[in-house]
């Protein structure tokens, strides 16, 4: 809001900007718009040029007063105008504040977690499936119409890895283990090993990969029904972070409903690929990179789009997929009910079977925002240049990409993972077994919690302590994974995670249960959204408040979570000093009655915000 009423004055004055353009300076003014840059371009003094734009704007409802001073414009604002505005809107809107009044045209889908259906999910695609969680949440949130699908790679060469496991080499099925922990910690790394010492299960692996993809045959039965139960244990961590879902994707359905067919025709009839007669690549079928202009002069390779023995490489049916998305192909997927989720909600799945009449529409989207990796980009990169191509026009087939997540050495060893060095951080490495689970994290988390919330409530029945406990420990992971710029690695440590102080996620909730702490304590009173007077915290915490709407708008245009993390930061910050500086229940009847709007402000803006991000509200701690 206030920002915006800067941009506007000097709008009217005939300098437009980008809200980047604006500072908040530290000794004058409450919002600064910095001449240099302009006076650069102008062939000016800054100072001068400040004095010219002073000159032309008048004070408005909200801005008080304009002033030059070392080459920055000053607005100061009137704050008890300020006030009454932005107290009385998150007042009559609440959770809705920040929200646009009108309902987004544009279907978007959002697909995260994807992860092989061979494994339990480890921290590294728990952050994959926060970001596209809290993108889906804030979109939503924002007014957009959004699908959640998880993209399931039941064809892949990890997969065969645990058939081979169970096929060949007598590995037993039973175990008292979680299944998707069992497969991926257990059978995969076995089997990889194995392959070493006995290169001849590379043919049985082989094998293996032809029949699933081939479909109808005891391989391909045996593999669907090891998939359903690895993706239902991968599930079972992902609704613990409450995260969910409305569509399953197959890989192997692409295949059995013959959509890649029909994407394979259009490539065909397009002369996009051509088939090899010569070389080490005869017999497949490659993808002519010279036709797109993003990769010429690049010496890349063409790439393979169906191996010799005629099995489809995973880009080719991530074009066929995308195309379908994007509704290049008329065919569809058959649908059934896959399960009802803990939030109730009905999970649907691709299907080769026959399927339900009535399902929800899912394809033909606007945008399709795809959580991936960063080691992804190239072929990402791909399939949107194929897609645009084809359809004549830029479609909105983004790659939202993410670096990885690694481990501080001093968590490695307290979660048993053997160190070579003392390094500090180390990768991991699936096939190695170098890597922790999610669930393994949680449960280190959930622990941690549960001790620190007895020490503090001794009192507290064992139920309501589990409860607070896991609700820190959810709020704590998800946090950690999302309050980073997806373009930067995280170092996760266990303890900096549950820290109180700093930027974690328990400090965020502690501000939230402290608001509830003195609402309660209050009993009765009244809303007051205007100030008698007002101190220089209670006048930084209105000026944050003020500014959810803006960050929250920043958040969706440049598709950014971590704004949303480190605004709620900042909000709980400056909350903690007007707490320690404004009494607020000993305070004179009016005043309270102000300071406890204030409160009650800071609380409604957290709630919301927690929500996006999928921070657990907690009255208690």
């Amino acid at each position: 809001m206030l920002k915006k009423q800067v941009m506007e004055a000097l709008k009217i004055a005939g300098i437009e900007i980008k809200e980047e353009d604006l500072e908040t300076p530290k000794r004058f003014g409450d919002i600064a718009f910095p001449c240099f840059q302009l006076a650069k371009l102008k062939k000016q003094d800054p100072q001068k040029l400040a004095e010219d734009i002073v000159a032309k704007i008048k004070p408005t409802n909200f801005i008080e007063k304009v002033e030059a001073k070392s080459g920055y414009v000053d607005f100061f604002f009137d704050w008890k105008k300020v006030s009454k505005k932005v107290l009385r809107e998150i007042a009559r809107k609440g959770e809705k504040y920040g929200k646009p009044k009108k309902i987004k045209k544009e279907k978007i889908m959002v697909e995260h977690t994807s992860v092989n259906p061979n494994k339990a999910l480890h921290i590294g695609h728990t952050r994959n499936s926060c970001l596209g969680d809290c993108l889906a949440r804030i979109l939503s949130y924002y007014g957009y119409d959004v699908i959640v699908a998880n993209y399931i790679d039941d064809t892949g060469a990890q997969v065969a890895d645990v058939i081979v496991g169970f096929k060949f080499l007598d590995i037993p099925l039973q175990t008292e283990k979680k299944f998707d922990q069992y497969c991926g910690d257990e059978v995969y790394v076995k089997v990889n090993k194995l392959y070493e010492k006995r290169p001849e299960l590379l043919e049985k692996k082989k094998f293996v990969i032809q029949k699933i993809e081939e479909g109808n045959n005891e391989i391909a039965n045996f593999s669907a029904e090891i998939v359903k139960k690895v993706l239902l244990a991968q599930l079972r961590t992902c609704w613990r972070l409450n995260i969910f879902y409305d569509l399953i994707n197959k890989e192997s359905d692409i295949i059995n409903s013959k959509l890649w067919f029909k994407a394979f025709d259009v490539l065909k009839k397009e002369k996009f690929i051509y088939y090899v007669t010569e070389g080490e690549k005869k017999g497949c079928w490659n993808l002519k990179l010279s036709d797109f202009e993003e990769f010429r002069g690049l010496q890349q390779p063409d790439v393979t789009l169906v191996r010799s023995d005629g099995t489809v490489v995973y880009v080719g049916k991530d074009i066929a997929y995308a195309m379908w998305k994007h509704g290049l192909l008329k065919k569809d997927f058959k649908y059934e009910k896959f399960v009802v989720q803990p939030n109730g909600k009905i999970l649907w799945s691709t299907t080769s079977k026959n399927g339900e009449k009535k399902h929800p529409r899912f394809k033909n989207v606007d945008v399709s925002i795809n959580v991936i990796d960063v080691r992804q980009s190239y072929y990402q990169n791909v399939v949107k240049a194929v897609l645009n191509f084809i359809s004549k026009k830029e479609k909105k087939y983004i790659h939202y990409s993410y670096d990885v997540v690694a481990l501080s050495s001093k968590t490695a060893k307290q979660l048993g993972i053997p160190l070579e060095t003392e390094k500090q951080f180390i990768h991991m490495a699936g096939r190695k077994g170098w890597f922790i689970n999610t669930d393994i994290v949680l449960d280190a988390l959930f622990k941690k919690a549960f001790e620190e919330t007895k020490k503090r409530n001794p009192n507290m029945s064992e139920e309501e302590l589990k409860d607070i406990a896991e609700k820190i420990a959810i709020s704590t992971l998800r946090y950690e994974l999302v309050k980073i710029s997806p373009e930067r690695i995280i170092v996760f440590d266990l303890e900096e995670a549950l820290n109180l102080q700093g930027n974690t996620a328990p400090y965020l909730q502690y501000a939230y249960t402290r608001c509830c702490g003195i609402l309660r304590k209050a009993k009765k009173w009244k809303l007051a959204f205007s100030p008698t007077e007002l101190a220089a915290e209670e006048k930084e915490l209105i000026k944050k408040l003020a500014e959810f709407p803006e960050v929250l708008e920043n958040s969706v245009k440049d598709l950014r979570p971590h704004y949303i993390c480190n605004y709620a930061y900042e909000l709980a910050t400056v909350f903690d000093k007007f707490y320690e500086s404004c009494p607020v229940l000993n305070a004179k009847e009016k005043q309270k009655n102000f300071r406890l709007t204030l409160v009650y402000s800071t609380k409604t803006i957290l709630k919301t915000v927690f929500s996006l991000i999928g921070i657990e509200v907690l009255e208690k701690m």
